[in-house]
């Protein structure tokens, strides 16, 4: 195992795993991976995966590149079309701060922005989406770049723009649910839409758009991919998202879902749960994905991490669970689901050790692009 010491202590809002405080206020995770087991169920080969909820990741690892900015994309004179871009300074790779995008009604606000990364002069890539984690009522798009530093510039050495995207949060437990999850789908939606009117200006081919998401966030572009109501609503086709990736949640069925927490090591988040998708399985259904594979879905990566899943109660056991009870579902409907579970994984590691050299969870990754060419 090798272990990551960041240089201030987060609030991780986690349904599972969250980030363990040290002495000094440091946030320490250990990262490990592992290879997951391959299966085949549809007739392709798929990885043995599941998932499960979220850490808020926030930490001061400078992803570097060539500056960072607050503006429009810098002009590309002088850059090969051909050019190469990892996120190391000098080689061409552009990252754009908070760029505002068109929110919902009612929503304007300072959470209604992304952050764009992008490889200067190149020819148009397609898009990787990012939604970041928090249990629906934390975390920030910020959280790519500071605490899981190889995961955007391994995005970009696929050859991807990357867009890390902020958006409403989720109303905390105790409160009036003012912002639900469905609202963040909404927002996050716009915020597909405004990158589709700008693919010109930032080298995006809009045809091709993978969405990916950790933890909450998992939840959220696995809807998106099921539900074609939030594209529709900004003049997107369902098709637009060509596949997601779900790193580690356990809410495709949240009825489902419920049923497995009951008297294990996360019970005591039931009632965030039931607050943020309601007291019945009709409204718990409403923003489940699993409610909306009779149409077109993306096709979906599934990964699941932590220890011992086949032991009811423990985390792994939930999420694998409830990844696996998805893709079965998305199979039997005549969609392409790919599950992936790593053991040697935390929570924590699985975003802070992604884009890592030899790390499980990312060759799990790579393996299902590579199914999609």
């Amino acid at each position: 195992m090798q272990r990551r010491q960041m240089s201030r202590c987060v609030l991780a809002i986690a349904s599972a795993a969250m980030w363990a405080c040290g002495a000094e206020g440091d946030a320490v995770a250990e990262s490990g991976s592992s290879a997951g087991q391959d299966t085949g169920t549809d007739g392709r080969s798929v990885e043995d995966a599941r998932i499960g909820d979220d850490a808020g990741i926030d930490a001061a690892a400078d992803m570097g590149g060539d500056g960072e900015t607050g503006g429009s994309p810098a002009d590309d004179a002088g850059q090969p079309e051909g050019t190469t871009c990892t996120g190391a300074p000098g080689d061409g790779t552009e990252t754009l701060l908070d760029l505002g995008y068109d929110p919902p009604p009612g929503a304007a606000g300072a959470l209604t922005t992304l952050d764009l990364v992008r490889c200067r002069g190149a020819a148009p890539r397609p898009l990787a989406l990012l939604v970041h984690g928090g249990s629906w009522v934390g975390g920030d798009k910020a959280n790519f770049r500071t605490a899981a530093p190889d995961f955007i510039p391994w995005w970009l050495g696929r050859g991807y723009v990357v867009a890390a995207v902020n958006f409403r949060l989720a109303s905390p437990l105790g409160r009036p649910l003012e912002v639900g999850p469905m609202d963040q789908a909404r927002d996050i939606a716009h915020a597909l839409a405004w990158l589709n009117d700008h693919a010109d200006n930032y080298g995006i081919d809009p045809q091709q758009t993978i969405a990916v998401g950790y933890s909450s966030g998992a939840h959220l572009v696995a809807l998106l991919g099921a539900d074609g109501r939030y594209l529709s609503e900004v003049g997107l086709p369902e098709e637009h998202i060509t596949a997601t990736v779900s790193l580690d949640v356990h809410a495709y069925d949240v009825p489902f879902a419920l049923g497995l927490m009951v008297g294990s090591v996360v019970q005591d988040n039931i009632p965030l749960i039931e607050h943020l998708f309601g007291d019945t399985e009709a409204e718990q259904r409403e923003a489940s994905p699993i409610a909306y594979i009779d149409g077109y879905v993306a096709p979906a990566l599934l990964v699941s991490v932590q220890p011992s899943p086949s032991e009811p109660g423990t985390h792994g056991y939930i999420v694998s669970q409830a990844a696996a009870h998805y893709a079965d579902a998305l199979i039997a409907a005549g969609h392409v689901a790919v599950t992936h579970h790593d053991s040697d994984e935390s929570h924590a590691s699985l975003a802070m050790g992604f884009g890592a050299d030899s790390d499980g969870v990312t060759e799990a990754v790579g393996r299902f692009l590579d199914t999609l060419r």
